[in-house]
């Protein structure tokens, strides 16, 4: 028997939305305040980890779900739930003492919130990388959707390992008195963390829509996807480490985009060839 999804993870629910709602009200306090978008004071991160914080609470409860059952499964999505939820927490908090929440260790206070923030998303990411590996034991379900489930969660293990990277890169720019954004002349640091973090939601869309729309080769698509954001991740990773900001393309990072690009193309071309062979014909007039 199938478990009732909502009585076993209705406080995971529920946090992720209060974490979704927090994002959304200081994404309006910024456009009310008039707030700049950048900097480590901006309502930008409040906002920005409530909303993308609230969203993988969901998704993780959902691949929870589509995992074979697990005895603990109740525990341990409350526990992920809980960590994001107070790591984000956290976060908020500093925004509104007027300090910054990452590489702020002016006083012991600081230095606690820091660390307790580590502490907490090294323990979501241990549950995820335990979560991928379930990932392999899914429930009876179309292929699109098993390979959507398992292409998001490692994406998103990854880039939860890319965000550790991020943090000691950080360190090693302040010890050499740089800004811990920047890697080399203009590499954004936190450009990769973000770049494929969100495809644990795009993908399963994804192959959600084509089961509704009843294209058939819908794996073939979710895979066409899932590589189109691995090449993109490829392109963040690469503009960071050789010190280019976002838009300034090279010739790699050019062949990485562009791949990326036309995979895209290729799956939406895919999806358009196949809906139009599905039209009814017209007469041929005599």
């Amino acid at each position: 028997m199938r478990r009732n999804a909502f009585s076993v993870l209705e406080p995971v629910v529920l946090a992720g939305a209060l974490l979704v709602a927090s994002g959304l009200f200081h994404l309006l306090w910024m456009w009310g305040t008039n707030a700049e978008w950048s900097g480590p004071l901006s309502p930008r991160k409040p906002a920005l980890f409530g909303v993308s914080g609230g969203l993988t609470i969901w998704s993780i409860a959902w691949s929870i779900k589509q995992c074979t059952p697990f005895r603990y499964d109740r525990i341990f999505a409350r526990l992920m739930a809980g960590g994001l939820l107070a790591e984000v927490g956290l976060i908020t908090v500093q925004y509104w003492r007027g300090v910054p929440s990452h590489f702020n260790r002016t006083t012991t206070l600081d230095i606690w919130f820091e660390s307790t923030m580590f502490l907490l998303i090294l323990l979501v990411t241990l549950g995820l990388a335990w979560l991928c590996w379930r990932s392999f034991w899914l429930v009876p379900m179309p292929q699109a959707r098993s390979i959507a489930i398992r292409a998001g969660l490692w994406l998103l293990l990854v880039s939860c390992g890319l965000g550790f990277m991020t943090t000691i890169l950080g360190e090693v720019s302040i010890a050499n008195g740089r800004s811990p954004e920047i890697w080399g002349r203009a590499g954004v640091l936190k450009y990769p963390h973000g770049a494929a973090l969100h495809a644990i939601q795009t993908l399963p869309i994804v192959a959600a829509l084509l089961q509704w729309l009843q294209v058939s080769h819908a794996e073939r698509i979710v895979r066409h996807v899932a590589f189109s954001h691995v090449f993109f991740l490829g392109y963040a990773i690469w503009q960071t480490v050789v010190g280019r900001s976002r838009f300034d393309v090279g010739f790699v990072g050019g062949v990485l985009l562009l791949v990326s690009a036309l995979l895209l193309v290729l799956a939406c071309a895919t999806i358009v060839y196949e809906l139009a062979a599905k039209l009814p014909r017209s007469p041929a007039v005599k």
